[in-house]
C-alpha cells in the first residue's frame, strides 16, 4: 500500500501504482479508468501521510493531477454554462485526464486539443494516451484558439502570460498550488485577475497532497 526502503515492497506498490492510475483500455466508457471519490478518500484513510503517498505515486506513474470519477463531468457542465465550444488541455502528459475528456468533450460539442511538450519530468517509456499530441502549447493558443485552456500543473516559474493574452482566450484553468511557486510563476497571481474554484477544486486532488491542492481560474481577454 506504501512506498518502501525495501525492494519487494516497492515493487508492490509500483505495480498498485500502475493499477490504480492508468490509461484507458480500447472499448472502455471514458471515465471507467477513472477512480471514484469515494474510493481516493477510503484509499487516502489508510496511509499515514496522504501528501507523502501521492508524491510516490505520481513519481512512479508519471501523473500530477488525480482527478476522480466525477470531476470530469463536473468540469463539462461548468463549461457548458459558459458557452465554451473550443477547449485545449496543456501539458496533458501521459493523457491520464485525457482519456476521459477528450470523449466526453466531443461528445458535448466542444472542439478539443490535448497538447503536451513530451519530455516527462519523472518515468519514461510509460505508455501515452494516442490523443496527445507533442507540441508546445504557447504557440497552440494561437493556432487552435481555445476559450478556455486547462493546464494542470504547469513547470514552477513558468508565466502564463502568454497564454492569458492570447485573443480568443476566455479562461485559463490551472489545476495544482495557488499562487505559483510549485505550478507556474507567482508573478501570475499578482498580474491577471483570477479566483480560487471551490467547486473545481472538489473531486481532485494532486502530487503534494490534498491540502495544497487548488483550481485558479484567470480571465483572458475574451473573458468577462
Amino acid at each position: 500500500m506504501q512506498p518502501s526502503a525495501s525492494f519487494k515492497e516497492q515493487r508492490v506498490f509500483e505495480r498498485l501504482a500502475h493499477e490504480l492510475v492508468r490509461l484507458p483500455q480500447p472499448g472502455e466508457e471514458p471515465l471507467a479508468h477513472l477512480l471514484p471519490e469515494a474510493r481516493w478518500r477510503e484509499l487516502l484513510s489508510r496511509v499515514p501521510d496522504a501528501a507523502a503517498w501521492l508524491a510516490a505515486l505520481s513519481q512512479v506513474t508519471g501523473v500530477y493531477f488525480f482527478p476522480s470519477r466525477e470531476w470530469v463531468p463536473q468540469l463539462l457542465r461548468y463549461l457548458r454554462l459558459l458557452g465554451v465550444r473550443r477547449l485545449m488541455e496543456a501539458g496533458a502528459g501521459r493523457g491520464y485526464l485525457t482519456g476521459a475528456l477528450a470523449p466526453l468533450a466531443e461528445a458535448g460539442g466542444l472542439a478539443f486539443k490535448a497538447i503536451d511538450k513530451g519530455q516527462a519530468e519523472f518515468q519514461t517509456g510509460l505508455p501515452v494516451h494516442p490523443r496527445v499530441e507533442v507540441g508546445d502549447v504557447f504557440t497552440a493558443v494561437y493556432e487552435f484558439k481555445p476559450e478556455v485552456v486547462l493546464y494542470a500543473w504547469p513547470p514552477p516559474g513558468q508565466s502564463l502570460a502568454k497564454i492569458l493574452t492570447a485573443p480568443a482566450l476566455r479562461y485559463l484553468i490551472v489545476v495544482g498550488e495557488a499562487a505559483g511557486g510549485a505550478t507556474g510563476d507567482p508573478q501570475d497571481w499578482q498580474t491577471f485577475p483570477h479566483k480560487i474554484s471551490p467547486a473545481l477544486r472538489r473531486y481532485g486532488r494532486g502530487r503534494t497532497g490534498p491540502g495544497r491542492h487548488e483550481v485558479t481560474i484567470f480571465w483572458g481577454r475574451g473573458g468577462g
